[in-house]
């Protein structure tokens, strides 16, 4: 074979060569790339539901000494009940956070809403719209006890560091007066309405227990199941006192 054509054909194999390890490269990196693990987490569920009385209750009563207000202590509207707090219990790690205000006002000489339910990582607002003399005595067996006064109307922000179990909020001018708040280190709890309904959202996928906390009836527990991109029904029935 003539010196010329020997080294003009291995100068062609070697560029053929080198064409083939660029494709392979090229094929294996893109391999790689669909490959990679997405990281996406399993899509949330949804709890819904409604707590009611069985066998009825009695009218509410006057509160002693009030200018004609109502005891809030059990509130049923057509056998639901209001003023419950539905939590998970021993909920894990959180996926998000609540910031938005949670309002306690007082109108009237009167605790509005009557209970309330925030996580740590949200301000609780404290509110006067009367003109008058107040204060907001939060009872706390595991946060500092704390106390605020208010001669006229007005807001006050403050911030509950630590999980706890529903607790007393009276005020020593007006005896009459009272709330209840708890404190989750978690997003996932609600206050039922007027209707006994509640929604928690954005539940992950899980086993759970579902605690159902009202102010002068023993708590309820109930087992749920939440499934992704679905909303799961859990239902509680209180019997009256």
């Amino acid at each position: 074979m003539p010196r010329p054509f020997k080294i003009q054909c291995l100068a062609t194999i070697a560029l053929l060569c080198a064409a083939c390890l660029t494709a392979c490269s090229r094929s294996s990196t893109a391999d790689s790339t669909t490959a990679a693990p997405t990281g996406n987490s399993a899509a949330a569920g949804s709890i819904v539901g409604r707590v009611t009385l069985a066998g009825g209750a009695s009218l509410p009563q006057i509160l002693p000494g009030s200018p004609n207000l109502f005891d809030e202590s059990l509130m049923v509207h057509s056998g639901n009940l209001k003023n419950v707090i539905v939590y998970l219990k021993d909920a894990p790690p959180s996926t998000f956070s609540k910031h938005d205000p949670v309002v306690l006002d007082q109108i009237h000489t009167q605790y509005v809403p009557h209970v309330i339910a925030l996580q740590t990582t949200q301000p609780l607002r404290l509110k006067s719209s009367d003109n008058m003399l107040h204060n907001v005595h939060l009872q706390c067996s595991v946060n500092p006890d704390q106390n605020y006064g208010f001669s006229k109307p007005g807001t006050r922000d403050i911030t509950l560091d630590k999980p706890e179990p529903p607790f007393a909020i009276k005020c020593d001018v007006h005896p009459w007066m009272s709330a209840y708040a708890a404190v989750f280190s978690h997003p996932w709890f609600a206050v039922t309405d007027s209707d006994g309904t509640f929604t928690i959202a954005a539940v992950p996928p899980g086993h759970y227990t579902l605690v159902a906390w009202q102010e002068v009836l023993p708590p309820q527990e109930i087992s749920v199941d939440v499934t992704a991109d679905q909303s799961t029904t859990a239902n509680f029935t209180f019997a009256a006192p």
